[in-house]
């Protein structure tokens, strides 16, 4: 390590040059070379296996080149180590939080420095320098509540923000972090990158979403197959040219979404009538008919997951008729909604979807082991081809059937779930973000399965991080705001900017202009559309607020909070 002798020039926060790493068998990365300016937003993007997490692992330390060199601030090295990044101020936030659930807010923003060099720890000004920083940057949270009370959204955001303002670092890594924020706390994050570039502070901002980095960003680099493929600057770029740049293929187009309305029988199939969970969700009223895909658009909070989850037996219900194919239901459990046909995928494929140490086989297959085993004796050959089905029908990039799930990319993984969720043939499928945090080529693969694999004998209900996935996909949409459903959309009244107005609380559609343009007696319409609020307030009415020091507010009170 020394002093290099020709420095590329003082503007330069990091360069790369010629990195390669090298596992047993696999190149994942290959001579990709990089600078990265002071004061600039430097966007990385690429499929899924692309190289974006070795790379990121480079650069934090975490995990050591085959061959290269690294230049950082005038000094040459050939690897860096997490001690070392920490010395030139380089700090990473990964897309999963990593917190201590039951420490306090303050605990975990200061963790593990908040000693100090002290031998007692004054726990008062511990929380008012916590609540000073928090506020400065534009999130409003009582330092003493414990992370466990907080949303994904706000762990996330939280993260960030000890990197920026607590370790002061100069670079940050900040890895998928909106994929899990609120529109809120995605606000909140661009503010906090705009501080810091006009400080000079030095940005590498990792998303799949290319809208967001070309809003985002000044430099766009594209990682393909282990090599940087081209750096660009924004102005130089649109949608269709990053796409192109991604994939490897100039004429890249999402598939256009085909037109399956015909499968949709005109009887219900499924419906919720007053489903209630206090605190989460009230009075909500769908119908959903064979052969129908159904989105619920919502902020972060909305209720839409707990919904999902409510319906499986895994949440509590207060309140509410469920029914399938005319039969009334309930669960307690989701292996008995399974049984009878109503399947959940899960939003935390890492924590509750997928068992890392098994094999890509054995995830797909294990919850149909019933179905491939005769006398109680797994028949391993039926098992294998229902696994290579999915394999080839998914397009999963695997080395093998008998790989473990956790060697593979986060959209490999995904698509993992959602074979596994098809191969069960479920008559409802409860989908909760199946495209977060995937590239674009592996969404554009699961928007297909799901649009041609749950439509036959079945119907689906869809969530996602962004509503142009929905637009894609859906035949309704659903707008849930404050845990009520306020606003419904037909596939002929979709708009992107429309939709997200209505998220936010704002009610596009009223009786009576759906009464006079005809479309107040189709079968897509909702029961509750939440526009009939009385003016008083009943104890179920009140939302807990965790903003707010565990008080509760009321839905006039929350009317806006998430705008």
């Amino acid at each position: 390590m020394s002093k290099a002798e020709n420095r590329e020039g003082s503007s330069e926060a990091l360069s790369l040059k010629n990195i390669t790493k090298l596992y047993a068998g696999t190149v994942a990365l290959r001579d990709v070379s990089l600078t990265v300016r002071k004061g600039e937003v430097h966007g990385l993007i690429g499929k899924n296996g692309a190289g974006k997490s070795t790379l990121v692992g480079v650069i934090s330390g975490l995990v050591p080149p085959s061959s290269g060199e690294i230049l950082l601030d005038g000094e040459r090295f050939s690897a860096l180590t997490p001690v070392v990044a920490k010395r030139h101020h380089i700090s990473i936030v990964t897309q999963e939080p990593q917190v201590i659930e039951e420490s306090t807010v303050a605990e975990n923003l200061f963790f593990p420095g908040y000693l100090g060099g002290k031998t007692v720890i004054n726990w008062k000004e511990l929380s008012v320098r916590a609540g000073e920083i928090l506020h400065r940057a534009g999130l409003e949270l009582d330092p003493e509540m414990k992370v466990s009370a907080l949303s994904v959204s706000e762990r996330q955001l939280l993260l960030v923000i000890k990197a920026c303002f607590v370790e002061k670092a100069e670079l940050i890594i900040m890895d998928e972090v909106s994929a899990s924020l609120s529109r809120r706390d995605q606000r909140i994050l661009y503010e906090i990158i705009r501080r810091l570039t006009r400080e000079g502070k030095t940005v590498i901002f990792i998303s799949h979403h290319t809208k967001e980095l070309l809003e985002v960003c000044d430099v766009v680099t594209v990682i393909r197959d282990g090599r940087a493929i081209r750096s660009v600057r924004r102005e130089e770029l649109d949608l269709q040219t990053l796409a192109a740049l991604i994939v490897g293929n100039e004429d890249f187009e999402a598939r256009e979404r085909d037109d399956l309305s015909f499968m949709i029988s005109d009887e219900e199939f499924f419906s919720l009538q007053g489903f209630t969970s206090y605190g989460r969700f009230r009075n909500i009223n769908l119908s959903v008919c064979k052969g129908e895909i159904v989105g619920i658009a919502g902020l972060r909070g909305s209720g839409r997951t707990e919904i999902f989850r409510s319906i499986i037996g895994a949440d509590p219900l207060d309140s509410g008729t469920m029914k399938l194919c005319g039969r009334e239901l309930r669960f307690s459990s989701p292996a008995e909604a399974a049984k009878e046909g109503i399947v959940y995928l899960t939003e935390e494929r890492e924590a509750e979807g997928l068992i890392p140490i098994a094999s890509v086989r054995q995830n797909l297959t294990m919850s149909i082991l019933s179905r491939l085993a005769r006398i109680g004796i797994l028949n391993s050959g039926r098992e294998k081809e229902t696994a290579t089905r999915s394999i080839d029908q998914l397009d999963i990039k695997v080395a093998s059937q008998t790989q473990e799930v956790q060697q593979l990319s986060g959209g490999n993984k995904q698509k993992v779930l959602v074979g596994r969720v098809m191969e069960q043939r479920p008559k409802v499928c409860l989908l909760d973000e199946p495209t977060r945090g995937v590239d674009i080529e592996a969404k554009d693969s699961i928007l297909h399965s799901i649009n041609h694999g749950f439509r036959e004998d079945a119907c689906a209900l869809i969530t996602s991080p962004g509503v142009d996935d929905l637009i894609k996909i859906c035949d309704r949409i659903l707008i849930l705001y404050n845990g009520r459903i306020i606003d419904e959309f037909s596939r002929d009244e979709f708009s992107e900017e429309t939709i997200y107005r209505a998220m936010q609380g704002e009610v596009i559609h009223t009786d009576e202009n759906r009464t006079r343009d005809g479309k107040g007696s189709g079968k897509a319409q909702t029961a509750d559309t939440g526009r009939n609020i009385e003016s008083g307030t009943a104890e179920k009415d009140k939302v807990p607020d965790h903003r707010n020091n565990g008080k509760t507010r009321t839905e006039k009170d929350l009317k806006g909070a998430e705008s």
